[in-house]
Formats: C-alpha cells, structure tokens, sequence
C-alpha cells in the first residue's frame, strides 16, 4: 500500500519549514507558453520573495537562469523563447516561512486554433522535505483521460527531480469505461538529474483505440522517483484541427491512500456554469474501494461520466465511510465543431473541509474571460447578504482596481460575471490576476479564457 496522502494535514498548512516554494511546467514544440505568476505571496501573506527562473532542455541541461522581481507590476507573464522543448522551473524564496512548498502559479497553452491553462503541478522537492520525508516520490499517478479518436495523442509528461534515476519497469494501467482492466509493464529510461520524459499512451499500448472501442477510459501510471514530485501534466493534442488541452494527473488512490471521514452529511460537488450551460462531470476510476452512490440512485464502483442538467452532484458511501478525497472533473465543449472538450480536475467538498474566504485566479484582457462562482449552501449555510470584493492586478503598474459586488443572498449570485463587465480593462496587458474575498466561505470560484469557440476552465487558488 501506497502513503497516506493527509487532507488534515493540508488544510492546517502544515508542511514543515518551507522557505522555498517551487513548480516546474512543460514548455511543448511549436505552442505558445506563457508562464503567469502573481505577487501572491505579498498581497495574501505580506511576504517578500526573490524568484529565480531556471530554463532546460528535455535531457534536463540548463539553458539559461534568470532572476525576475516585481518591480513593475503585481504580476509576471514570460512567454518561453528560451528553448523549443523542455521544462521551466520557478523557485521563489523568502526569508519567512512561506508556508506552503508548491507555488501558485499557472501556465497557458496557446495553438493557431485553441487554448487550455492548468496550475502548478510539477515541481523538485527541496532537501528539507526529503530528508523529513515529506515527499512524495513514489509516482502513483491516475486521472488520466484516455480519447482514443484518431489523430488525437494523449500524452503524460513527468520532470524528473535534481537526483538521476536509473532504468526502471514502470507499470501502465488502462481502465475502460465499463471496469475492463489492462496492466501493462514496460521500460521506463535512465534519467538525468531535471530531465522531462514524455509519456505516449498509444507507444506503450499501440491497441489502445480498439481496446476503448471509441469511448475514453483513463490511465494510471506506477513508477519511483527519488526527488521529485510525481504529478504529471496530462496534454491531449489534436493534430487535425490544431488544439490542445491540457489538465494534470491525480494520485491513484486505490494505491495510496487517504483520509477517512465520518460525516452526518453527503459529499457535494456543485458545478459551474460555463456559457449558459452545466458541463459533464468525470469521476476517475482509481478511488478508495467501496460502493458509491451518486444523488442517492445511481451506484457505481467505477469511472463513470455523468451527464445531466444537475448543478449539484451528491456522493455518499455504501460500505463505509467516505473518503476525504474522490477525484472529479469538469468537462464540456461549447460547439460540436471543436475536437477537445476542457477537462478541469476538481474533487468533492464535505463538512471537514474549513471555509475558504479568499481567492486568486488568471485572467485576461486578450482572450475573453469569465468568473464562475458555485456555492456549498448545504455544507456552508448562509441567509443573509453577501458581498464580494474583487481585485484586479496588472504587469504594468502596481495599482490594484477593486469593486465590491452586493447581493442579497446567495440566491441572487450570478453564476458567471464576465471581467470585462465589472473593470475596465485597459490597463491590464495581456495576463494578469484576480482575486475574490467574501466573509461568506463556501464558495468554489473559476475562471474560463475563450479563443473562437475553444474554452479553458481552471479553479481558483
């Protein structure tokens, strides 16, 4: 059996002596990268970082490192020249505690027809947390969507750490949507210390298209590392039509394991609405073992897509307690014309989890975006008025706009604002920020970017 993967302990923050905090992102031939950070770290916590860049090729040598500060502005855009292919690691440093190890940092994705953001996923542990073995290195990866359509490629990319790994057997699990299994074992190189390694679905198992019969169904990826994070970035490329998108893997929880909660209410996933419509929700096969039940009639023991016009998803356990932790997804396309629907890893809520007041997420003055807001009425009851402060922040200038949006109740909420409504957006080049504080904390906020008819979808930090 795999680690304990703590919730508790993530949400007490307790993760050790952090005074460095860290991702790595995955920079693809021939796609506009642009890697957006916000000074976070001062306008949430009041600390002071220094953030050093470092640029590599795929085999992991360094190109070129950089120093960057927010001189300027609240926020950092680098649109990645310094190489065609590799990987870019952002490490910011403090003389305070950061707190938490992972940066919150997001990176978009831009071909001639589409566009697709994901957080921070990857990223080098420092030594502190290896040797007080806080680290996760055993790569029990899962949650990765297999299409199999042609021209489509799924692919899994995985930064090594600082530390080189020998050959190894690593082991590819293909779970289709009717619970039919396929394990495979297969060569996995030597690697050096920061190289990246693309991981080609239909390489290791060339049947995969016959094997899914048309329908998706999901990987798990089993293999060890020594010093780095093992989340994956998840891409699916469209070769026909030109389109990307992208979202990141999730641990296999059938392997590690999780929390436990005893609760006197279900867990909930509340959906957000994206252009007037609900998306589809994905529940990723590689859960603790049990008997689930989802809004108290459909029963399932495996990866499942709901489809529906529900805004609230309910999940309850037959044969025990729930665990703290089932990976969901949000996915939809707006137009049958477009090939790749987004898919935008999101999880369950349950009363355990404490109030979250205050929110920060990517937006744009280039692609449209949007502001999508649910809320957890039933875990996070709430009568009376509501207010929302909003920031936006910039690259170019240090002024931050605010406005404060009232509402009666959360009855009154609207499930999507659009920026464009609320700031004026002349002052803010190309990517910045915004950010969302209420007293009331049960809400779950996204944004969405837009290009023609293909839409991105990221949660909040």
């Amino acid at each position: 059996m795999g680690r304990l993967i703590d919730q508790e302990s993530n949400y007490a923050g307790d993760f050790g002596a952090a005074f460095r905090s860290s991702a790595i992102f995955y920079k693809p031939n021939g796609v506009k990268t642009t890697i957006s950070f916000s000074n976070y770290w001062y306008f949430k916590n009041s600390l002071e970082v220094g953030l050093v860049v470092s640029y590599r090729r795929m085999n992991g040598e360094l190109v070129t490192r950089k120093e960057y500060r927010f001189t300027a502005g609240n926020v950092i855009n680098i649109e990645v020249s310094e190489i065609d292919e590799g990987s870019v690691e952002i490490e910011a440093f403090s003389s305070k505690n950061l707190k938490i190890p992972y940066a919150a940092i997001m990176c978009v994705y831009e071909t001639e027809n589409g566009v697709s953001m994901v957080h921070s996923y990857g990223r080098n542990h420092s030594l502190i947390e290896l040797e007080d073995d806080r680290a996760i290195t055993e790569a029990r990866e899962s949650c990765w969507t297999l299409r199999a359509s042609p021209g489509i490629r799924n692919q899994a990319i995985f930064h090594n750490g600082h530390v080189a790994l020998e050959a190894q057997t690593g082991l590819f699990v293909i779970t289709s949507s009717d619970g039919t299994e396929e394990k495979i074992e297969f060569n996995i190189p030597s690697l050096a210390p920061f190289e990246t390694l693309v991981f080609e679905a239909e390489n290791i198992f060339p049947k995969l298209q016959d094997f899914l019969s048309g329908n998706i169904g999901w990987g798990t990826l089993h293999f060890e590392s020594y010093s780095s994070f093992t989340r994956l970035l998840i891409v699916w490329l469209d070769e026909n039509s030109d389109e990307i998108q992208v979202t990141h893997s999730n641990f296999d929880y059938s392997s590690h394991q999780t929390n436990m909660i005893s609760s006197s209410k279900p867990a909930y996933m509340a959906l957000p609405s994206v252009y007037g419509e609900l998306p589809s929700v994905i529940v990723y096969p590689k859960f603790s073992k049990g008997i689930y039940v989802v809004n108290g009639d459909t029963e399932f023991t495996n990866g499942t897509v709901l489809s529906g016009s529900k805004s609230e998803i309910t999940f309850t356990r037959e044969d025990g307690l729930l665990p703290a932790r089932i990976v969901t997804a949000a996915s939809a396309k707006l137009s049958e014309d477009v090939s790749l629907p987004f898919e935008c890893s999101l999880g369950i809520i349950h009363e355990k989890r404490p109030p979250k007041r205050f929110h920060w997420f990517l937006v744009s003055s280039v692609l449209p975006t949007v502001i999508h807001l649910t809320a957890y009425d039933k875990i996070y009851p709430s009568e009376g008025k509501l207010s929302l402060v909003v920031r936006l922040y910039s690259q170019s200038n240090k002024e931050v706009s605010e406005v404060v949006l009232n509402y009666d109740s959360l009855v009154n909420l609207p499930g999507e604002i659009k920026l464009e409504d609320i700031f004026n957006l002349d002052n803010l080049e190309g990517f910045g920020y915004a950010s969302v504080f209420s007293h009331y904390g049960g809400l779950i906020i996204y944004s969405s970017l837009r290009k023609n008819d293909v839409v991105t979808v990221e949660h909040s930090f």
